[in-house]
């Protein structure tokens, strides 16, 4: 059957099966049995594409199982819904505007075997369905810099909602037996990034040196995205409970214990910067001139969140890679904080304040790790 696939392997037991009927010490020691029933199944000629996935894992050793009935995934891949079937001239803009679809459903139970059939357990069940819509497309501007828009929609359907309530008997906060229903759970996210590639050459102009060329290669990137804060009453996605007797309170999300989780709090509106370079070279040797890779590729990343409340600039990552020497590959990569450290009697080992490392004369940046890596073939 073209295009369609079915595998299983199943392999059901008892948690006293081995102890009992085991005819070699390997099976006397297993613990762990697995079983999957899997089946998928493309279309050809469409984007579309199905997988149904069952498994069953049991540890005999403390008895417990694992169920998942069923996972379902159902995708369509990436398609240009405005282009023309028969295009006549240039690609339009709206053409390359491209999005693909994805849905998730799941079924999951964690319990013993005795209780496995169990209201429990099904009380405890986490299922759940996501659905998935990236967009996006890139524009040329000034026919040397690429924009590259971006929006991402993700919508979970859940069945199950546990709430939290303060007892004042107790002083506890007591969680509630689960509600049933039906809730639509939604987050999405924009952004837009820029990137563009400079070169620069350097070419000898004797042929018998041995150093014939050098070419440098820079990719500035720059790049904002925004993303609401779901956490907001309106949405309906958190609750809040009295947590003690001083009346502080908490912010929680009665879904949490469903499958795909929650939507994210805070509201985001960052920048993303970077830049990436490489360089290489031609080498004259006896025979011909060779290529030469002296920087594979030298990286630093950064962003910058204009609505949080304080630390707004996220660590400098740095990465670098090279194999300048023909069997030895070398790596490197390292991590800046933008933030000073002050040490008090509170806080013998540091502590980060809300003040760039420059302004406390600890330098531009502060390194937290550095790592270097080699291989040899």
């Amino acid at each position: 059957n073209p295009g369609s696939t079915f595998s299983a392997s199943v392999n059901l037991a008892s948690s006293g099966y081995s102890k009992y009927s085991a005819t070699n010490v390997n099976d006397i020691l297993a613990t762990q049995t697995n079983s999957s029933i899997s089946y998928s199944k493309n279309w050809e000629g469409t984007p579309f594409s199905l997988a149904l996935n069952m498994s069953v894992s049991q540890n005999s050793k403390n008895k417990t199982i694992a169920v998942t009935l069923p996972t379902i995934t159902f995708n369509v891949a990436s398609f240009n819904p405005f282009k023309r079937k028969e295009a006549i001239g240039k690609t339009r803009w709206y053409e390359k505007i491209k999005m693909s679809y994805s849905m998730k459903m799941t079924n999951t139970i964690n319990a013993t075997e005795d209780q496995i059939f169990t209201k429990e357990t099904l009380k405890n069940m986490k299922n759940g369905i996501q659905h998935n819509i990236p967009i996006s497309t890139s524009l040329s501007l000034f026919n040397y810099i690429n924009i590259s828009p971006s929006f991402n929609y993700t919508e979970r359907w859940y069945f199950k909602k546990v709430s939290q309530q303060w007892n004042n008997d107790t002083h506890q906060v007591e969680t509630l037996d689960p509600e049933y229903g039906f809730w639509r759970l939604y987050n999405y996210n924009a952004s837009v990034s820029a990137n563009t590639t400079i070169y620069g050459t350097y070419v000898a102009k004797k042929k018998e040196r041995k150093l014939q060329a050098v070419r440098h290669t820079i990719t500035p990137n720059v790049g904002f995205s925004y993303a609401p804060d779901f956490s907001r009453q309106k949405y309906g996605f958190y609750e809040t409970v009295q947590t003690d007797t001083t009346g502080k309170f908490k912010v929680y999300s009665p879904f949490t214990d469903n499958a795909y989780g929650v939507p994210g709090s805070g509201q985001q509106f960052a920048l993303t910067f970077g830049l990436s370079q490489s360089l290489e070279a031609k080498i004259r040797t006896k025979d011909t001139v060779k290529k030469v890779k002296i920087i594979d590729q030298i990286s630093i990343n950064g962003s910058y969140n204009f609505l949080a409340d304080s630390l707004k600039m996220n660590n400098v990552g740095v990465t670098m890679s090279t194999s300048i020497f023909e069997k030895l590959g070398i790596s490197a990569n390292a991590n800046f904080d933008p933030y000073a450290v002050i040490v008090d009697k509170n806080n013998p080992s540091g502590r980060k304040i809300n003040r760039f490392a420059i302004q406390e004369g600890q330098g531009l940046l502060r390194m937290n790790n550095a790592s270097v890596s080699m291989s040899y073939s």
